[in-house]
């Protein structure tokens, strides 16, 4: 199974808040997987985790959001779309591992496929509508 990447500057969108949240999420998905080889997916620990990351994502792209909003980024509702996909996603997979219907293995993939899709496929293309505007102010 591929793995989640580690973040590197080549994938900073210019945006040190919203780096450090990908730093964030990140560590947290390959935390999750590294959990997931050691303990059953329905155990608390890993729900604790997803639910972090859930929290986490939300955050974040709650953020992103209001950033790509105020910088009139002509995707943003794309954005919103998949922002809203991603979270019912593994939101889904909280639920199902809370009645016992977890994946383990689909859980990881699904980890996987996220953290490695989102920052490459969905924020850098919007790079230039990243920055804070109010730091593009101050310049």
């Amino acid at each position: 199974m591929p793995s989640i990447p580690d973040w590197i500057p080549v994938i900073s969108v210019g945006n040190a808040k919203l780096d450090e949240q990908h730093i964030t999420l990140l560590e947290l998905g390959r935390q999750l997987v590294r959990l997931l080889d050691a303990h059953p997916c329905d155990s608390k620990p890993v729900r604790d985790l997803l639910q972090d990351i859930i929290n986490q994502s939300a955050q974040h792209n709650a953020l992103e959001e209001s950033i790509l909003k105020r910088n009139a980024c002509p995707t943003l509702r794309e954005h919103q779309a998949i922002h809203q996909v991603s979270l019912s996603k593994l939101q889904a997979l909280l639920q199902d591992i809370g009645a016992g219907k977890g994946d383990a293995r689909a859980l990881s993939q699904v980890i996987v496929d996220w953290m490695s899709h989102h920052i490459f496929e969905h924020d850098l293309p919007s790079k230039a509508y990243m920055k804070d505007p109010l730091e593009a102010n101050d310049s």
